[in-house]
């Protein structure tokens, strides 16, 4: 995906986050982050979004928090504002320009412009489905986001826990848009590819079901299960599935 799509998402899904905050029930219980109600969400967004243009701007860690959240009142324009000013430096940086960010991959910027899409996205859908019930998300940025999920947030999760990936073979498939990752065990690390073949389970499901499985927001019934079910549920038993 390119940049000035992830930057699109990033202002969009921001705005919708203020509308919801404006007109929801800021007390409305976050189910997909237990514990949070909707103001401790927009806030949570509102943080990460000044705290990655910190890291953009100096290529450096920042300090936690970078700048302390606003009263009720005025979560709306703080969720707008540090969209703006993190779409901003995404917008000002070389995409291919050295940064600094907490995952196990190239340190580059374009890692945020995919990541704060993906966050963002995923925050404003926990917000209106808390808000109002419903919500949805876009195939092609939710496709783009089981991508990094298994690329990105499942290695660092394994590494971290000091979990060894199954010896079964998973593939994940979307069936609404094109993506097919393939998943295997090499020397006890988890391996993601594209390459074509058999694999001992195959998820399949829309890009929306399959990354909401991921992230722990829907339950697994709404994704299929193809081929050897105990190698599907090693793998979906793993930390961070």
């Amino acid at each position: 995906m390119e940049r000035d799509a992830y930057l699109s998402f990033i202002r969009g899904d921001a705005e919708r986050m203020a509308v919801t905050i404006s007109d929801g029930t800021r007390h409305a219980p976050v189910a997909g982050c237990p514990g949070w109600d909707l103001r401790q969400l927009v806030r949570h967004t509102g943080d990460v979004h000044r705290w990655a243009t910190e890291a953009i701007r100096t290529a450096a860690r920042p300090a936690e928090p970078v700048v302390a959240a606003p009263a009720d009142a005025s979560l709306a324009s703080w969720i707008r504002d540090g969209a703006e000013a993190l779409v901003q430096a995404l917008a000002d940086a070389d995409p291919a320009a050295p940064t600094w960010h907490p995952f196990p991959f190239e340190q580059k910027v374009w890692v945020w412009c995919r990541r704060q899409a993906q966050e963002t996205a995923m925050h404003r859908w926990d917000a209106e489905m808390a808000a109002v019930g419903s919500s949805s998300l876009d195939p092609g940025l939710a496709c783009d986001g089981v991508n990094e999920y298994l690329e990105l947030a499942l290695p660092r999760v394994l590494s971290r826990e000091k979990v060894a990936a199954p010896a079964s073979s998973l593939r994940v498939r979307c069936t609404d848009v094109a993506g097919d990752w393939l998943l295997v065990n090499d020397d006890g690390r988890c391996t993601v590819s594209t390459a074509p073949g058999p694999a001992d389970a195959v998820l399949t499901g829309t890009a929306e079901s399959v990354l909401l499985v991921l992230m722990g927001r829907v339950d697994r019934s709404t994704i299929d299960v193809h081929g050897d079910a105990s190698a599907a549920d090693a793998w979906l038993s793993l930390p961070g599935f």
